[in-house]
């Protein structure tokens, strides 16, 4: 079962989305964001109520184009190039909602971290570890060893507790002793109630 990382970022916009879905968009009112994953970039146009008719995208190697014809009569235009990574252009694909429109950018390098949306960038990582491990985006400024700290856990959830860690050490004492060990540590356990134990079979055979 794969595990499917996601990371999200804001684009620098103009205003927000208007709250009043009453009043028409203009270019200057809407804002996109872009988040991604080991495989696709999706960026999110917030425009509400626009007719998938009216979309126009175009996707290249290095960049994408989204056109909108608003009710207003004026168009929304969303121009990247270049792209910070290649993509896929003929695996890409977009969708029209109610409230946005999502552009979905297939990588070319699939499992590749992008820094940076758009132009050069310096920041590009892995998904994934040298082992192939996943690592999972976090603003802590140092790395979990976020699979390290499940067995850790796990480890802790599989400790005995009170009386089963109780049996638990009479068992490993029991395993590791001798003979005339063995027989201190019975009897005192069974003669006490198990509220005392011996390990010294010179002073519990006087007892």
């Amino acid at each position: 079962m794969s595990t499917e990382t996601v990371e999200k970022t804001a684009a620098p916009t103009d205003s927000t989305v208007t709250k009043d879905s009453s009043v028409p968009q203009t270019q200057s009112q809407s804002s996109h964001e872009w988040y991604q994953n080991e495989n696709f970039v999706v960026i999110s146009i917030f425009i509400k109520n626009v007719k998938k008719e009216t979309v126009d995208v175009y996707f290249a190697d290095r960049s994408v184009s989204v056109t909108v014809k608003l009710p207003t009569g004026s168009d929304y235009s969303l121009e990247i190039d270049p792209l910070a990574h290649e993509i896929a252009p003929k695996e890409c694909k977009y969708e029209v909602l109610s409230t946005k429109i999502e552009v979905k950018l297939k990588k070319e390098k699939v499992g590749i971290k992008w820094g940076v949306l758009e132009g050069d960038d310096a920041l590009a990582g892995s998904f994934s570890t040298a082992d192939g491990k996943l690592t999972y985006p976090s603003s802590a400024r140092n790395a979990k060893n976020w699979d390290k700290l499940e067995k850790e856990i796990s480890k802790d959830q599989e400790k005995p507790e009170g009386d089963a860690a109780l049996n638990s050490l009479f068992q490993q004492l029991y395993k590791d002793a001798d003979d005339d060990t063995r027989r201190a540590m019975l009897k005192s356990y069974t003669e006490s109630s198990g509220t005392c134990l011996s390990t010294n079979w010179s002073e519990v055979s006087k007892g």
